[in-house]
């Protein structure tokens, strides 16, 4: 990356672009796999049976369950948003992870 070479340096920066350095090494690799695991979902902030609904549609291979929830889980994000602070983008990635480890066609 150019902008870590010594000779671009500005005095006093040198913490801020560490910063940016963290943050493009953490951002990245999530932003070009998405939120596809479970431990990448705030579970915190749903209801405890949501998990357990997605990962029982998946092992059944419930496709219709599973586009219910997807359907459900992109109507209810801007309210979940306003509610918990965290909109539903990692919940829809996992369930559209499930849809495609059932062989869902969506």
């Amino acid at each position: 990356m150019t902008f870590l070479r010594r000779d671009h340096r500005i005095r006093g920066h040198s913490r801020v672009r560490w910063a940016a350095v963290a943050v493009i090494l953490i951002a990245v690799p999530t932003l070009a796999t998405g939120c596809k695991t479970a431990s990448q979902v705030r579970w915190a902030t749903y209801d405890p049976a949501v998990q357990q609904q997605i990962d029982s549609a998946a092992a059944q291979k419930d496709c219709a369950t599973l586009a219910d929830l997807h359907q459900k889980a992109h109507a209810t994000s801007k309210a979940h948003e306003k509610a918990t602070g965290v909109p539903n983008d990692a919940l829809i990635s996992y369930i559209e992870t499930a849809q495609q480890a059932a062989g869902c066609t969506t």
